[in-house]
This record gives C-alpha cells, sequence and structure tokens, in this order.
C-alpha cells in the first residue's frame, strides 16, 4: 500500500512538473506574443507622419499585375516632385530577378516592402521582400500550391500569407510564416482550405477577410477563433487612427472595436462599395486618410467603374466625391490615401484589348479636387498604390 501510495505521488509530481512546465514555456511564448503584437500597433501609429528619407521617399510606388500570359508583375514608382513614372524600378535595383505572376498586394511594415504574386500553373505563388527603402530584395517566401492573396506581418520574425485556397488535402486559406529564414511555418489552424483576402493585427488577434466572413485568429495559438457573418461581399479592411477596423461590405460598413470586439454596422446612403472578391480577387479599394477620419473608397461600377466616393466618420455623412475621365476606368485596387502627404491616387486604364496599355494615375486633394493627373503606356495592369511612410 506504501508503495502504491509512494508511486502515486510521484506520478502526480512528475505530471505536475510537466504542466508546470509546459505552462511556463507557453507563458513565456504567449507573452513574446502579446508584447510583439502591441508594439507591432503601436509602431505602426508612431511611424505615420514623417516621411522616410531615400530614394523612393517623394511619391508612390505602383505595383501591377502585369501582362498575365506575357510579363510578371512590376513596380513603378511615381515621383511627386517630377509629376513623372520611373518604370520597373524594382527589376532595375535587382538585376536577373522579377516578381510572381499576377502581383496582386503589397504592404509596408517595419522598413520593409511585402510583394505578394498570386501564381499561376507551375509558376509558384510568392512574397518578394525588398528594403521599403532602396528596394533592394532581401528574400522570398514560396507557396508549394495554391494561389497567394495578402501578406501581414506581426513583428520582425512571423507574420501571415493569405491564400486562395491551397489544392491539396491539408491545405490552408492562411500560413503562417516564418520571416528569418522566408518560408511557410505551418497553417493557422481551423481556417480551412479557401480563399481569405486582405489581413490585419490589432490587439494580439488577426482579421481576415473572405467573400462573406470576418475570421478571428489567436495569434498566440496560431488557431481560428470564431467567424463574423458578413451582409454582402467584402470590398477591403482599415485600421483609424483610434485603432478600430473598418470593413467595406458594398452598401455598409462595419466598425469593430479590436479590443472589446464591439461592432456597429453602418448603412451607407447614396454609394457602395466596389467588392474586392469575384471573378479575380483585388486588394479592395477602401483607404483611410487621418486628417480628415474618412474612408474613401470606389463606388460600385460593375467592370468600368469610375467614381470614388468618401464616408466621413466624424459626421457620419457619405457622398460620391468625383467621376474619372468617362473614356477611361478605375482599375485593380483603384485608392490609395498617401498616410503622410494624405493625398488620393487613384489608378485607370483606357479599356480593354489594346486600351488596356493607356494607363492614367489621378492626384487628389482629399476634397476631391484634381492637383495632377499623368499619362504613360504599357500593358501594366496596375494593382494597387502604396506609400513609404
Amino acid at each position: 500500500m506504501m508503495n502504491l501510495r509512494k508511486w502515486t505521488w510521484a506520478l502526480l509530481l512528475a505530471l505536475s512538473t510537466f504542466i508546470v512546465a509546459c505552462s511556463n514555456e507557453n507563458d513565456e511564448f504567449l507573452t513574446q506574443l502579446e508584447s510583439e503584437a502591441d508594439l507591432q500597433d503601436n509602431q505602426a501609429d508612431l511611424n505615420r507622419g514623417v516621411k522616410s528619407s531615400g530614394p523612393y521617399s517623394n511619391g508612390v510606388f505602383i505595383v501591377n499585375e502585369g501582362w498575365f500570359g506575357h510579363e510578371n508583375g512590376s513596380v513603378n514608382y511615381w515621383d511627386g516632385i517630377s509629376n513623372a513614372v520611373e518604370h520597373k524600378v524594382y527589376k532595375k535595383e535587382n538585376p536577373g530577378k522579377q516578381l510572381g505572376v499576377t502581383t496582386q498586394f503589397a504592404g509596408i511594415q517595419n522598413g520593409h516592402l511585402y510583394l505578394v504574386s498570386k501564381g499561376y500553373g507551375n509558376e509558384k505563388g510568392n512574397v518578394v521582400v525588398a528594403n521599403a527603402s532602396t528596394l533592394k530584395h532581401e528574400g522570398t517566401i514560396e507557396l508549394s500550391g495554391g494561389q497567394c492573396r495578402a501578406f501581414v506581418a506581426l513583428n520582425e520574425n512571423v507574420g501571415y500569407l493569405s491564400t486562395g485556397g491551397v489544392g491539396t488535402a491539408s491545405g490552408s486559406g492562411i500560413y503562417r510564416v516564418d520571416l528569418k529564414n522566408y518560408r511557410i511555418d505551418k497553417a493557422v489552424q481551423n481556417v480551412g482550405n479557401s480563399e481569405v483576402g486582405n489581413m490585419l493585427i490589432a490587439s494580439g488577434k488577426l482579421f481576415a477577410l473572405r467573400s462573406k466572413q470576418l475570421l478571428i485568429i489567436d495569434v498566440r495559438f496560431n488557431k481560428l477563433m470564431y467567424s463574423i457573418p458578413l451582409s454582402g461581399t467584402a470590398g477591403g479592411m482599415v485600421k483609424d487612427k483610434d485603432g478600430n477596423i473598418w470593413i467595406a461590405v458594398q452598401d455598409e460598413l462595419m466598425k469593430i472595436n479590436p479590443q472589446t470586439m464591439g461592432i456597429d454596422r453602418i448603412a451607407l446612403s447614396g454609394v457602395s462599395v466596389n467588392p474586392s472578391f469575384g471573378w479575380a480577387w483585388n486588394a479592395g479599394s477602401l483607404t483611410y486618410s487621418k486628417s480628415n477620419n474618412s474612408l474613401y473608397f470606389v463606388n460600385e461600377g460593375g467592370w468600368a467603374p469610375r467614381q470614388v466616393a468618401c464616408y466621413h466618420i466624424n459626421s457620419n455623412q457619405s457622398e460620391t466625391l468625383f467621376s474619372i475621365d468617362s473614356d477611361y476606368q478605375i482599375y485593380g485596387a483603384g485608392t490609395y490615401v498617401d498616410p503622410v502627404v494624405q493625398k488620393l491616387y487613384v489608378t485607370a486604364i483606357k479599356g480593354w484589348g489594346q486600351d488596356g496599355k493607356y494607363n492614367r494615375l489621378y492626384v487628389y486633394n482629399l476634397n476631391g479636387t484634381q492637383e495632377k493627373l499623368l499619362n504613360y503606356e504599357h500593358f501594366y495592369f496596375s494593382a494597387l498604390c502604396v506609400a513609404n511612410e
């Protein structure tokens, strides 16, 4: 009996030691992730308001899909001082290197430019990481199967890649990425193997958009917590100066407090946000200005949208702001507010077929007054704009 009691206590002690050890290890990991996530949120706010220095600090990058079947993605640079476009600057800075097929997303975080190409067939989808100031190549992350969509970095070590669904039984709509070794780490648990688009990180959570669903992922456990249905098709997601997350859902906006998860649904009047999901996913037109606390987006217009609309958060008013020239149509994500100089950029093409080589970049102030217009030629098919901060 004594031997049984001793054996039982020994077993309990060993088990408790194992549990405590595991708990301590997990707690340390969780604490590290939480502090890094908070740093990511805060640093993003601290960086706004002062332009970085360097050769690409006075304008915006125009990220291009490329001419499908003929040419891979590329990056142009519009210089705001000269009002000129410098063509294929990533290729210029990295001779012999190229982006993937259909470059459809880009984001700048912590001094890195992340360029995401969908991929097609034998051409793998990938994320090219470049120095945001110099455009020098730093690394490439390849997806072994399926198409890539968007990317967001948690910190210097960890990021997340959304996909169009990976054609294997173990595939996922989101993968965690090892940024130190430029490789896919593991799938986010319970997300499922179907298309996921834009992503944001706030309050230790990863927010990710499906066509008609918002996914909430706990980055500490790399696991889906729950999902929230959307009333229509998503058209983009941004964060405002107060840390709230805004999601465009056609004729509705969702405002989410990422700490409390309180949700406000705001009906738009007279305008509707162009969806980013459909025949071919794009990054979505929803963009935000901190200087007037307003959201800008492409007004829904089928295959040839021409109007840009605005929702003023302070006054709870929405309006159509302007239309571009009638012989051009907005293409790609379409709208972007530079977070520092607070100008609104609109990308457009003349049309389809041979008209696809005629590009325009419109520059507006936040009231919708056109300030500059630039015409340039090539079959680029602009995906979106992004600027250094």
